[in-house]
């Protein structure tokens, strides 16, 4: 569809497809990542990790460790406690749950609460070395039994997992609207059953990496490495250190993938400085792949029920939930957990709800974040469950969503949560994949297959996503800061406090940027990730690079935009209003006169009471952008609106199931997408694939596996498995815009959509090929469940 903008100046290149700025660095092999920054004679960290979910620690032992070659120092606990705090939270802690004190330590002091947690740690003057010495090291435990799941965690009497607190339920949010009761009583068909999703993680290219260096001289610490959030990791690791957040600062250079994973709140973050500041020499630490995997997420068990009238009208939804949120650290991924039921009822009508969620702590790893932040489960039930209703009805399952999809002008539209949901347009949407996807084609080819050993499945699903959050408690919050400066040559310095992921959102703000100034996008240059350098902000997380960051980039380059047409009309006359930048130049309207804007730069500079009367200097402004559609005070019942932007998307997979061996081949994959304004379609179109690509991997294969001890097995790529290239069809990508009215351009979020809608179509696809030979209730749908499933039907 054509892209259009609410603003967009003469010579904008809101829009384009402008190609990265940095492409060709890329796929040449010559970007500096965070490992390739590790200076020569700098010492590497080795940490010991538990080999015990839940442990008291009796004795640690370094001497041994410490004797080997190349070790230059260690740390236990206990020492480590003599010279830094817990971080502390980076979001508030709900009012219910803070019942103690997090256990947010660089290393575990006196128990140790999940497999994995770091006990000791030492640093050598070679990995090797490091890595040698940790077998050396000797730590006496007392093993007590874990607590390995929400169920057992919640029940009477079981034992407290987290140290110092009273209780393993963290937080209980309940969300109604309407009369779910009275609903349900009078429904002419309810459909219900349950849904376990497994633990997952993100799998990014590079692993987490610090590199720490203390100046002694300057009394000052600078850390590089994978920071998705670099002001929010200075403000806790300052903490943490005991030091002023000026004697820290933290620098993120190219990002090989984060998802999630590296937002702040990490132990080696503080690990790293300890050491360099005790040893005072650079210290580094690179993340074996082993440990990253450690960091999971989305465990969650749904019970639920749907219920229809007689003409296939959703009239009422129930969930209860329990969710495995692991041990509480210092970052914030808890939270996505409170997001899944924020969610519905998504994209459909349904008057009546509720739904209650609830968070146990267990001794399993910390959550990390990752893609999706929680609202893709809840994506993902209430598909599976339309589905269900749809199969227990005979109703085609595109015609059940059809009749319950929201209007388009039925919108914006408050949710049960208290969020409101901007702009959309559903029907559209729908109509245009099955268009895309030949529906109906998939039908035949699947009804021939009903009665072969290979079957063919086919998923319909939606995915509402909201995006920009702005919780209040986080750090930072809500807002995000740009400074442009246009220096005497004529080139544009952008500097920003949102990070990019490795997304290109840098080459989206350039051209957001350019396209006001007159310029190409390869004349702006984007500054992230220094806290020294660019303003305050929350860095990467939520969407937010160029909804928020690039927005204020915007609104600066307008601003900057009237300083220079004023340096324009000094040498051309004319007004203002007859002034328009493009082509690199300054152009008068009305007679078509023209001026480079390089040289109104430079002219600024050397005759400013000329060339620059009556513009303040220099040629720089600083703006921030909060979203409108935020709402902080409580509404009667008690409800804030945090996320400010709704993306949406529909999907259609087919698949081939093999009832022999549980095996499932993906045939077919198209998508519709609405983000409002696309800036830069092509750097959209690539987030909305990898994000598909994520929750494929995340319906099919993707799943974090523990042994009767509570040890984590799926410890590389060879137990924890991602979609290769030749298990995905070719991704068709559909577009649509609906713009949202709450923000200047039209614009919402576009880096999470996708996720939920593949996980949800890809499941429902299984689930169609099983038809009544068996109940998927286990997300993902790897080979061995769906064998189980059959038996368990079978007997």
């Amino acid at each position: 569809m054509e892209q259009t903008f609410k603003d967009a100046s003469p010579g904008s290149l809101l829009g384009e497809n402008v190609a990265r700025l940095d492409a060709a660095r890329f796929v040449s092999g010559r970007v500096d990542y965070s490992a390739d920054l590790i200076p020569a004679g700098a010492l590497h960290l080795a940490i010991l990790r538990s080999a015990h979910a839940c442990a008291t620690i009796v004795s640690i032992d370094l001497s041994g460790a410490l004797a080997m070659p190349g070790v230059v120092a260690g740390l236990t606990g206990e020492d480590a406690a003599r010279m830094s705090d817990a971080m502390p939270p980076a979001m508030d802690l709900p009012a219910q749950g803070a019942r103690g004190p997090l256990q947010s330590r660089c290393l575990a002091l006196e128990h140790a609460t999940y497999f994995g947690q770091p006990v000791a740690a030492l640093v050598a003057t070679s990995v090797r070395d490091a890595q040698a010495a940790l077998a050396k090291i000797r730590v006496e435990y007392e093993v007590q039994p874990a607590t390995a799941n929400a169920r057992d965690a919640l029940r009477e009497g079981a034992p407290v997992v987290q140290p110092g607190w009273d209780t393993n339920l963290f937080v209980r949010d309940r969300i109604r609207s309407g009369d779910a009761d009275a609903a349900f009583e009078r429904a002419a068909h309810i459909a219900r059953g349950e849904l376990t999703v497994g633990p997952s993680t993100s799998a990014p290219m590079e692993t987490l990496c610090y590199v720490a260096q203390w100046d002694a001289r300057g009394e000052r610490y600078t850390l590089t490495g994978t920071f998705q959030n670099p002001h929010t990791s200075r403000w806790l690791i300052a903490a943490a250190l005991r030091v002023k957040e000026s004697q820290v600062r933290v620098i993120a250079p190219r990002i090989g993938g984060t998802f999630g994973l590296k937002m702040a709140g990490h132990p080696e973050e503080v690990l790293v400085a300890l050491f360099s500041r005790i040893t005072k020499r650079p210290v580094a630490w690179v993340e074996e792949r082993r440990e990253t995997l450690l960091a999971g997420a989305r465990s969650q068990h749904h019970s639920y029920e749907i219920a229809a009238d007689e003409q296939g009208r959703l009239i009422g939804w129930r969930d209860r939930i329990m969710v495995d949120v692991g041990i509480i650290g210092a970052g914030h991924s808890w939270a996505m957990a409170l997001v899944t039921p924020a969610v519905f009822p998504t994209v459909y009508t349904i008057e009546h709800c509720d739904v209650e969620c609830s968070l146990a702590i267990t001794n399993r790893p910390p959550w990390q974040a990752i893609r999706g932040y929680g609202k893709e489960i809840g994506n993902l039930v209430l598909e599976h469950a339309i589905d269900r209703l749809a199969r227990q009805t005979g109703m085609d399952p595109v015609e059940l969503r059809r009749r319950n999809l929201v209007a388009r002008d039925a919108l914006p539209r408050l949710l049960p949560s208290g969020l409101n949901v901007d702009s959309g347009d559903y029907p559209g949407g729908l109509e245009q994949l099955l268009t895309m996807f030949d529906y109906e084609q998939w039908q035949e080819r699947a009804s021939a297959a009903r009665t072969s050993e290979r079957r063919i499945g086919i998923g319909i699903a939606f995915e509402l996503t909201p995006e920009g959050g702005a919780r209040p408690g986080n750090f930072p919050n809500g807002y995000e800061t740009s400074t442009v400066r246009m220096m005497p040559s004529g080139d544009v310095q952008v500097l920003t406090g949102v990070t990019s992921p490795g997304s290109g959102s840098d080459t989206g703000i350039a051209q957001m940027v350019a396209g006001e100034l007159g310029l190409r996008a390869d004349q702006v240059n984007v500054i992230e990730g220094d806290t020294d350098v660019t303003p305050l902000g929350t860095g990467n997380a939520s969407s937010r690079a160029l909804m928020y960051g690039g927005t204020a980039a915007y609104l600066a380059a307008q601003e900057l935009r009237a300083l220079l047409c004023q340096c324009a009309v000094n040498l051309l006359g004319g007004t203002p209003e007859d002034i328009s930048l493009r082509d690199g130049h300054a152009w008068r309207e009305s007679n078509g006169t023209r001026i480079a804007v390089a040289e109104l730069a430079l002219g600024a500079h050397l005759r400013p009471f000329t060339v620059a009367a009556g513009v303040t200097l220099p040629l720089e402004v600083t703006r921030s952008f909060a979203p409108q559609n935020v709402r902080v005070e409580p509404d009667a019942q008690g409800r804030i609106a945090t996320y400010p932007t709704f993306s949406y998307s529909v999907h259609a997979a087919a698949l081939e199931l093999d009832m022999a061996t549980g095996n499932s081949r993906l045939l077919d994959y198209a998508v519709v997408h609405d983000c409002g304004a696309m800036v830069n379609p092509a750097l959209v179109e690539a987030q909305l694939r990898g994000a598909v690509v994520m929750g494929i991997g995340a319906a099919l294969w993707e799943l974090i596996k523990f042994d009767e001890h509570q040890r984590m097995i799926t410890d590389r790529f060879k137990s924890y498995l991602l979609p290769r290239a030749n298990d995905l069809p070719s991704i068709r990508v559909g577009h649509r815009v609906t713009l949202n009215p709450f923000h200047p351009l039209g614009m919402k979020g576009a880096g999470e959509s996708g996720l939920g809608g593949a996980l949800s179509a890809v499941t429902n696809a299984v689930a169609n090929a099983l038809g009544d030979d068996a109940r998927l209730t286990h997300v993902p749908a790897t080979p061995a469940r769906v064998m189980a499933s059959l038996e368990e039907r079978r007997a």
